[in-house]
């Protein structure tokens, strides 16, 4: 039996489902040293952080947006949210990219029921 972490996350539509889990739980480790309840804080910020940003970014212009998912791509990246983190890069790069910003949401997903999962 698959551990929570190891599920299969997957959104229809997307071409390719997803086996790994939306963060890598080797790096969150590494980054906080293997210190759980550190761990547990950090996914707690990250995910109100997320939460504020989500519909900060839905609703700003191009240059906001590009700026929101800059901040985002590094402390997605910092915790291990790695495809997040590319989808918030694609923004970045193109902040009008509709078919991305709707990904968003989806990894956004992803991210808030893994720590949901977790904690």
């Amino acid at each position: 039996m698959a551990r929570p972490d190891e599920r299969v996350w997957r959104r229809s539509g997307d071409a390719v489902a997803e086996t790994k889990s939306p963060v890598d739980r080797a790096h969150l480790a590494r980054q906080t040293m293997g210190d759980s309840a550190l761990e547990r804080e950090v996914l707690g910020m990250f995910l109100h952080q997320i939460e504020t940003m989500a519909a900060r970014m839905r609703a700003a212009d191009p240059a906001v947006r590009r700026e929101l998912a800059h901040a985002l791509c590094g402390s997605a990246r910092g915790i291990g949210a790695f495809a997040l983190a590319e989808t918030a890069a694609a923004i970045e790069a193109d902040p009008q990219n509709a078919v991305e910003i709707e990904h968003l949401g989806w990894r956004i997903d992803e991210v808030v029921e893994f720590i949901a999962a977790y904690r």
